[in-house]
């Protein structure tokens, strides 16, 4: 069941947004993205209405299936209590027609981690395909041409001369090949970072090659659920802050650190709105 006001178009938004992706599709208000559960590769489908959604899966179990669609809508975000947060502020327009906005969660954290690096320094298309070429190559195909998420070992077994062909630089491919040789071997559990603080968890994965500070706070928005945290450096917030504020210049990465204190503890929704906020509302 959905909330009251829940904006039903900008989570259709959020689900469409790569239109090239071979992991997920939506069609009208039917969305399917090819996913992986403790037993393998299957495909989750979510049926979308204004009052609720309905979801199953291929394979697995109704808790799985109830854990993905949870996690893509954001239900458990505490949306109206950042609502009220901005109204107190004096920052009603900045919610305003989307107070039960949410982030839509990716499925895994080593989803968020292949695409904090593949995205890095590139424009937002370019990295779509790297991607889709990266799961074409070491996903599985599941069905109606869908293919479920590479798995770490599947990376871990490339070298970068394989990703060259696929564009990657060859900075991005020792990236990718080895964050994910360091989860297939064991030498980072990415689901203990669930169970850890968000301080520990930021330190660990700052401790990685290839994962900066904008990077790491994706990951914690995006994979680990962390309410309180910013990409900093991100071009989305900083122009919804110039525009909100009604600031002269883009702030730099200090200044966008000491103004979002502001919405503690509930940047990351912030963040949300801010990367909507100069957005034309989704028909």
């Amino acid at each position: 069941a959905l909330p009251g006001g829940f904006p039903l178009g900008y989570l259709r938004r959020a689900l469409s947004r790569d239109s090239h992706s071979v992991t997920e599709r939506l069609v009208g208000d039917s969305y399917q993205a090819a996913v992986r559960v403790p037993g393998g590769p299957a495909r989750l489908r979510l049926e979308l209405a204004p009052d609720c959604i309905q979801a199953e899966i291929s394979s697995g179990t109704g808790l799985d299936a109830h854990t993905l669609a949870v996690g893509l809508i954001g239900l458990d975000q505490n949306a109206g209590a950042f609502s009220r947060l901005a109204h107190e502020l004096g920052f009603a327009r900045l919610v305003r027609e989307r107070e039960e906005l949410r982030l839509a969660q990716t499925p895994s954290v080593y989803d968020a981690i292949l695409w904090s690096i593949i995205g890095q320094q590139i424009n937002f298309p370019f990295a779509c395909l790297l991607k889709r070429r990266l799961v074409e190559r070491t996903g599985t195909p599941v069905a109606d041409g869908l293919f479920a998420p590479p798995t770490p070992a599947a990376v871990a077994a490339l070298a970068p001369a394989d990703l060259l062909p696929l564009q990657f630089s060859r900075q991005k491919a020792d990236y990718v090949i080895n964050v994910s040789r360091l989860i297939a071997e064991g030498q980072l559990d990415l689901e203990a970072l669930r169970k850890v603080s968000a301080t520990r968890a930021e330190r660990t994965l700052l401790a990685l090659r290839g994962l900066g500070p904008w990077s790491v706070n994706y990951i914690l928005m995006r994979a680990l659920g962390d309410p309180d945290c910013v990409p900093l450096g991100d071009t989305g917030v900083t122009r919804g802050l110039q525009a909100l504020l009604k600031l002269e210049e883009r702030p730099d990465v200090d200044a966008t650190r000491r103004l979002m204190t502001m919405f503690a503890p509930y940047r990351s929704l912030a963040t949300t709105h801010l990367w909507q906020f100069q957005q034309p509302p989704p028909t």
